[in-house]
């Protein structure tokens, strides 16, 4: 039961948000609290079965799901509690996106029937669209367009590889599912490339560098540090080992390391903290997309899964601190100093932090599936390549300066990002004995960090490199522009046949619906509807 309500009180709350009066403030009241309900559910488990209910929905707790459900409570929770006190503007647009975001989420994470599954992940895409137009200006109009294009396209993905799935088996249960064995390639590849969108690999990217400068903070909190992880999910639910991924095992950790490296290089020539720490967090699902793929190789998928969600906690809980420190002035100050480099040096691997734990279960996991000292050497230098990025990320947040106090939930979450990835991992069974004689293979990166930055010091040139947000949507945004002005020049005008004269019938109509369906309940409303109707598609 605990599992039903996690999954679907949020979803009612977000219709309540919608309704103007006390129902409205309720919902808004008990938003930045309910994700705690996830917390029942990852530690005590228990599940739920609707029969003929609610599409026959199946809810339930495995080792794959477990670490994500506590990442999504602590970090929606102290977002959502950091949001209640500073985003006042647009509430309905922000709560309702809220709420709508993490029944989806939840859902994605509890479902254990392929239905459940596919819905929660495009109520989770959908309403994931309103945090990032919350401001409602050009530049957020834009990163909406932008994540929306590529958001539908990834679902398209993903719902072909669904209904290939489903055509087989119709809608089984997740723990049992053999249909991926037997799907052909390319709908594996397409479940893939689906869920990478979502994952943020290199070359499907765009979308965050654009949505994060323009969300507010706490949004970019579970944007980056809970939400991306929707696409694992995704991978390891309709891709697990087994399901005829194995062989390309080496690709995809070739494609991580890939954009782990990719995703660094582009961070390093941008100069706003929000969009360095998107390529940050480009970087790290990278790490993430290469795990998975050492993963598919591995004779231990149990201890596997286990390092993976120590790995998810350290990136996720550490990733939404350093977004929660973006509305902190983190410049201001000793202490909030100290609150900024915690999180910063745990990502960048530094001696006794939860990153030498990630990075330690992350070699563990090339280890037993086989993977020489090679690939190790090339994990280490990712450290390396992340430090160089958070001291770019470091430099400008010192700098801001401004009269913004600190938020305690910058505090609690911080805290929870040194202490649960251990916890964790000693609830897990994991080895987390860490002998002294570890500490040079975990500082060498960190010295070769700082050599190179030393070194870049004597070449200001390097510094001033820039490449603008969103890399490559610039670049196809030129050739539209250039190629709507060829066409403009060699095509006559088209007719006008836009209702532009007052006076004419059906314009007055016409406007009044574009505002009525442009409005904020609507639209919210209609991402509801839209979900629903794919989960009777599904099922």
């Amino acid at each position: 039961m605990s599992a039903l309500i996690a999954s679907l009180l949020p979803l009612i709350l977000a219709v309540a948000v919608l309704v103007p009066g006390r129902s409205r403030q309720l919902a808004i009241a008990v938003a930045p609290w309910l994700p705690l309900s996830l917390l029942w559910p990852a530690f005590v488990g228990g599940g739920c079965d609707c029969g003929d209910l609610l599409l026959g929905l199946r809810l339930g707790v495995d080792p794959v799901t477990g670490p994500l459900l506590l990442l999504c409570a602590l970090a929606w929770t102290t977002a959502g509690w950091f949001a209640g006190q500073r985003v006042g503007e647009a509430p309905v647009l922000f709560w309702g996106g809220w709420l709508a975001s993490l029944g989806g989420m939840s859902l994605l994470l509890l479902a254990r029937d392929i239905a459940g599954l596919y819905i929660g992940y495009a109520i989770l895409s959908l309403a994931s669209w309103l945090l990032v137009v919350h401001a409602q200006n050009k530049a957020a109009w834009r990163a909406g367009t932008v994540y929306l294009i590529m958001a539908l396209v990834g679902e398209m993905a993903v719902f072909a590889g669904v209904v290939a799935i489903v055509s087989q088996v119709g809608n089984a249960e997740l723990l049992a599912l053999e249909a991926p064995a037997v799907l052909e390639a390319h709908w594996r590849w397409l479940l893939f490339a689906g869920y990478a969108v979502k994952m943020g690999m290199l070359g499907l990217h765009l979308w965050l560098p654009l949505a994060h400068p323009v969300a507010p903070v706490p949004a970019s909190a579970i944007l980056s540090g809970v939400i991306v992880k929707a696409g694992l999910v995704g991978w390891l639910r309709l891709l697990p080992p087994g399901s005829g991924m194995e062989a390309a095992s080496d690709l995809l950790i070739a494609l991580g390391l890939f954009t782990a490296f990719g995703g660094v290089a582009l961070g390093l020539a941008q100069d706003r903290i929000k969009v360095v720490l998107a390529y940050s967090t480009i970087s790290q699902m990278g790490l993430v997309l290469a795990a998975f793929g050492a993963l598919l190789a591995t004779d231990q998928p149990l201890a596997a899964y286990a390092w993976l969600g120590v790995l998810i906690l350290h990136h996720g809980l550490n990733k939404a601190s350093l977004f929660l420190a973006c509305g902190c002035a983190p410049g201001r100050g000793f202490g909030r100093g100290v609150l900024l480099a915690l999180p910063a040096l745990a990502l960048s691997g530094a001696p006794l932090t939860t990153g030498v734990l990630g990075k330690h279960g992350l070699k563990t996991i090339f280890h037993d599936a086989g993977f020489g000292d090679g690939w190790i050497l090339v994990l280490s230098l990712t450290s390396t390549a992340t430090a160089l990025l958070l001291w770019r990320f470091w430099r400008l947040a010192r700098a801001e300066t401004s009269h913004q106090s600190a938020h305690p939930a910058w505090l609690v979450l911080t805290a929870a990002a040194v202490v649960v990835p251990w916890v964790w991992a000693a609830i897990a069974g994991l080895d987390i004995v860490y002998p002294l004689t570890h500490v040079p293979a975990a500082l060498w990166p960190l010295v070769l960090a700082a050599v190179l930055i030393l070194i870049a010091g004597r070449f200001p040139v390097i510094g001033r490199i820039r490449v603008p947000p969103g890399d490559l949507v610039v670049v196809v945004e030129r050739i539209v522009a250039a190629a709507v002005r060829a066409w403009r020049r060699i095509a006559p005008e088209p007719p006008d046949i836009a209702f532009h004269a007052s006076g004419r019938p059906g314009h007055a109509m016409i406007r009044s619906a574009e505002r009525y369906l442009r409005a904020v309940p609507v639209a919210g409303f209609l991402i509801l509807v839209v979900g629903a109707l794919m989960w009777l598609m599904v099922s």
